[in-house]
């Protein structure tokens, strides 16, 4: 499933440096395009616009977006997809210096081995989505 939407609307160029371990490989659309039609044939070509200019992630507050919380762990290499800084009072970023990938997302809370700042924002989350569930529940009258 990641292969496939890596070749269609999740495009991520990654490519490694001499300081990664990993080869150094430098990475091109070409060689991803060909890659993607290797895989799933010639009429895969990857768009790398496409949530931008489909699903409006160009402006989100002209579409009128609100209540996202975007959570990012510093340490992961996704975070450099994402927004870093709020886009507006009720589209929000909380980012996470020690944190990496999923390392915010725990269903059970914040454990001992967690770092301070995740330990943190775990209550911040929390405060947030509580505080949009109740204006959701007042807008709604329940």
């Amino acid at each position: 499933m990641w292969d496939f939407q890596l070749c269609t609307t999740l495009v991520d160029p990654i490519g490694f440096s001499e300081e990664s371990m990993f080869p150094t490989r430098e990475w091109t659309y070409e060689d991803l395009t060909k890659y993607c039609q290797l895989r799933w044939g010639k009429e895969i070509t990857p768009t790398p616009f496409a949530l931008v200019t489909n699903l409006g992630f160009a402006d989100l507050v002209k579409t009128g977006t609100s209540r996202i919380l975007f959570t990012n762990g510093l340490q992961d290499m996704w975070s450099g997809g994402s927004y870093l800084e709020d886009v507006s009072d009720s589209i929000l970023a909380l980012n996470f210096e020690n944190g990496a990938h999923h390392s915010d997302l725990s269903h059970v809370g914040p454990s001992d081995n967690d770092t301070e700042d995740i330990r943190e924002g775990f209550v911040q989350i929390t405060d947030i989505l509580e505080t949009w569930l109740d204006e959701i529940k007042e807008e709604s009258g329940n």
